[in-house]
C-alpha cells in the first residue's frame, strides 16, 4: 500500500513537471508569434515607405 502511494505521488510530480514544460513551451511560442507579428508590421511600414519613395521618384522623372 505504501509503495502504491509513493508511485502515485511520483506520477503526480512527473505530471506536474510535464505540465510546467508544456506551459513554458507555449509561452515561448507566444513570444515568437509576437516577435513575428512585430516583424511583419515593420516590414509593412518599410514597404509603404518604399512605395512612397518610388512614387516621389516617378513624379520627379
Amino acid at each position: 500500500m505504501v509503495l502504491s502511494s509513493q508511485q502515485i505521488s511520483l506520477n503526480a510530480k512527473q505530471q506536474a513537471i510535464a505540465i510546467e514544460q508544456v506551459v513554458q513551451a507555449m509561452n515561448s511560442l507566444n513570444q515568437a508569434a509576437a516577435q513575428t507579428a512585430c516583424g511583419i508590421s515593420q516590414t509593412r511600414v518599410g514597404t509603404q515607405k518604399l512605395n512612397e519613395a518610388a512614387l516621389d521618384l516617378k513624379a520627379i522623372l
